[in-house]
């Protein structure tokens, strides 16, 4: 399989999930604990179980978007980067563009 198929099967994994996403968001600003990923999806109102946290932190792990220091989870260069693609889509204009057919 080419590598750019592969990464696109990773990020479609990754991304597949709002809560992923924004667990990956999350982990974007600052180290954080389990405690305090839990307390971040409750103040954006969201409701998760750990059983689902924990499936959500072992995908982002697995794929290295995410790594674990002890008892803190933080997001690597790759969950940055990733992140910071995503926010760049925040200001382009869902416009449709101008096709030419050439002969």
């Amino acid at each position: 399989m080419p590598a750019e198929q592969n990464t696109l099967f990773e990020v479609s994994e990754v991304m597949g999930s709002k809560k992923r996403t924004l667990l990956l968001a999350l982990l974007k600003n600052q180290p954080l604990n389990y405690t305090q990923i839990e307390r971040g999806f409750v103040k954006h109102g969201i409701k998760i179980g750990s059983s689902e946290i924990y499936k959500h932190l072992f995908i982002l792990l697995k794929w290295r978007y995410v790594a674990k220091r002890g008892k803190v989870y933080l997001v690597t260069l790759k969950g940055k980067k990733l992140i910071d693609a995503l926010h760049s889509l925040d200001d382009v204009p869902p416009t449709v563009p101008k096709l030419e057919m050439v002969f």
